[in-house]
């Protein structure tokens, strides 16, 4: 943990994420994160996610590493799938990490 200039408690950047930033490489691929796009509310890209845990037109949960998202809201619909990435419509109104 380290202290930012106005005096907040931050998480240090790990090895991985300095090595990242040094080779000018997109961090969710060194990390094997999730990267997730949004539109306003109504346009979702979620990318490198394992799988889809739970899918109505209110709630889609997807199982990503280290977490899974929850995407609440009205008229969802998953428009593309493919192995790497989800793109996402509909009003959304939250995303959550659990």
């Amino acid at each position: 943990m380290e202290r930012s200039e106005n005096n907040e408690i931050r998480e240090k950047p790990s090895l991985r994420e300095k090595f990242a930033d040094k080779i000018n490489v997109s961090k969710e691929i060194i990390l094997n994160t999730v990267l997730i796009s949004c539109i306003g509310n109504r346009e979702l890209t979620l990318e490198n996610y394992k799988s889809i845990a739970e899918y109505t037109n209110e709630c889609i949960k997807i199982k990503t590493n280290p977490y899974t998202v929850k995407i609440s809201g009205t008229g969802l619909e998953i428009k593309t799938i493919n192995r790497d990435l989800l793109y996402i419509t509909g009003k959304i109104g939250k995303i959550e990490y659990t």
